[in-house]
């Protein structure tokens, strides 16, 4: 760790950014840390670069700030500079899990700036939410300067969804408590709007999406949008408001600790064979390669074991032949052990004519696609939840107050959700472009209609029958489904419901590669009964 001498005070202090084509260009440290700033680009653009780069002249003038990473890319500020790392990784100073947020935001002001890394955590929002609201509360007490940076703002402070209240108050009363905010986003155009003109000070470099490109243009009120905005180089940005007199084309200097969010490149590679073989004496197939993951002596969880051993796979396989009904039969070449991640999911439902008391039931859903399924005999999938994860409660309110069978107004949905005519139309356009609902032009209004039927669900009353089953070498694959998503889901599908458990089980499938002549095919089949899968 280098040592930081600062031959100025930070009232004084400015901050190097890199050069206009002729002088350097510096900004006034303070504009920076108590001020309203956002720095928006495009995927390619350099954006997480110039932040670093401004995290860096931060650390150089001692400046205390807070930095949301959400994809784990600024870590190696610790390179260079006193960072207190706060995560998950084997690496960080501090893990989420042995943390008192409360403590951590009273320490705040008076220690190193905080890389606060969500990157690996199941809610980051209620993590940072909880933690900056203390921090909020330190700030305005103390009267001192503090800034908050905050990665992809377009997921904490959306223009429509679920958003991180404590965002919109910084934004709104932070400036006169010495806290001040920078909003980073590749979209702007989703970022919330009254947030986002509350930035005084923009750094601005490529965008190319239309939505993008009409949001900034605010920022560019005189001349309008630079035509030179959509070719930008990386690392280009057009500084305007509080930072500059005139918009000035900056390129921002070069980092001097590593930039963690560099995409990987094709190299050189050696391409070795695979050592494990298994054999079999069936005369159906040649020997097979049997491909499991590492081996965990020992490690159980909760699901349902193999009935089918590997070495029996070729006589379940359906194999194809070469002609229709002659010819050389497909060569099974290998079989892969997988145990591929369901959830059992409870949910608290009020039921009943009279007590309208509240039940527990459960339903199981594939932990990769949100299909409903069914393990009765064998693994079934069947149509569900698959086109509705990832969408928030109030976007699920307003889709169920779409009708299926006549067009409606957004007058008519807003009253039926009971929202204001403006949240519920940016959500029926959100759900347009999901293809969820549908609309067309009546007398200068626009008629909306839902394109999909809400999942009927048959609750069970009781959990799955699961043993603990040992991973042994099998590959375990991980549910790419979050258990936020599916919450949010069950309070926007029924009134009053909840998620009262969210439980992973894993099914055991074995993946055969097929092969005849140069065709390859891949085919899925149930650990336990040896049929084909529809995965």
């Amino acid at each position: 760790m280098s040592a930081d001498p600062v031959s100025e005070t930070t009232s004084t202090a400015v901050l190097n950014l890199g050069h206009d084509g002729r002088t350097p260009f510096t900004v006034d440290a303070n504009l920076i840390a108590t001020g309203r700033t956002c720095v928006l680009g495009s995927s390619g653009s350099g954006k997480s670069y110039a932040v670093g780069v401004i995290c860096e002249e931060l650390c150089r003038k001692k400046v205390p700030f807070a930095l949301v990473d959400t994809e784990g890319e600024y870590s190696n500020l610790k390179e260079k500079f006193g960072v207190i790392w706060v995560g998950d990784d084997v690496g960080c100073d501090l893990r989420w899990d042995g943390i008192n947020l409360q403590e951590l935001a009273a320490q705040a002001p008076d220690i190193a700036p905080l890389i606060l890394d969500v990157s690996d955590l199941e809610n980051p929002r209620e993590k940072i939410a909880s933690l900056l609201t203390s921090l909020y509360s330190e700030i305005s007490s103390r009267r001192t300067p503090y800034l908050v940076i905050l990665e992809e703002a377009d997921k904490f402070v959306p223009q429509a969804g679920q958003r991180v209240q404590i965002f919109d108050e910084i934004a709104r009363r932070g400036r006169k408590r010495g806290l001040g905010l920078m909003l980073c986003s590749q979209r702007p155009s989703l970022v919330d709007k009254n947030v986002l003109s509350q930035c005084g000070n923009q750094l601005i470099g490529k965008l190319i999406i239309q939505n993008d490109l009409k949001s900034v243009s605010q920022f560019f009120p005189e001349r309008g949008l630079p035509k030179q905005l959509t070719t930008l180089r990386p690392g280009m940005f057009y500084a305007l408001g509080g930072l500059v007199a005139s918009p000035t084309l900056l390129t921002v200097r070069k980092r001097e600790s590593r930039h963690g969010g560099v995409t990987p490149i094709l190299r050189d590679r050696v391409v070795k064979p695979y050592m494990g073989t298994l054999s079999t004496s069936s005369p159906f197939v040649r020997p097979v390669q049997r491909v499991g993951g590492p081996v965990v002596r020992g490690e159980t969880k909760p699901g349902l074991p193999f009935r089918i051993k590997a070495d029996d796979i070729p006589i379940y396989v359906k194999r194809e032949k070469r002609f229709l009904l002659f010819g050389k039969d497909e060569t099974v070449t290998s079989v892969q052990s997988i145990f591929h991640p369901l959830i059992e999911v409870g949910v608290r439902l009020r039921k009943g004519v009279i007590k309208k008391k509240f039940e527990t039931f459960y339903i199981t859903i594939d932990g990769i696609s949100g299909k409903l399924a069914d393990i009765e005999e064998r693994l079934t999938l069947h149509e569900g939840f698959e086109r509705l994860i990832g969408l928030s409660a109030f976007h699920l309110e307003v889709l169920r107050g779409v009708s299926t069978d006549s067009d409606s107004s957004v007058i008519d949905i807003a009253s039926r959700v009971g929202d204001s005519k403006g949240s519920v139309r940016r959500v029926l356009n959100l759900l347009e472009e999901k293809r969820l609902v549908r609309s067309i032009e009546m007398r200068r209004n626009k008629l909306f209609r839902r394109l999909i039927d809400i999942p009927k669900v048959s609750w069970e009353r009781s959990h799955l029958r699961l043993e603990d089953v040992e991973m042994g070498g099998a590959r375990r694959e991980e549910p790419k489904i979050k258990e936020k998503e599916v919450k949010d889901m069950i309070r926007g599908l029924w009134d009053g419901a909840d998620l009262d458990s969210f439980n992973v089980v894993f099914y055991p499938v074995y993946k055969i590669e097929l092969t005849l002549k140069r065709r390859r095919r891949e085919v899925y089949l149930d650990g336990r009964t040896g049929k084909d899968l529809p995965i």
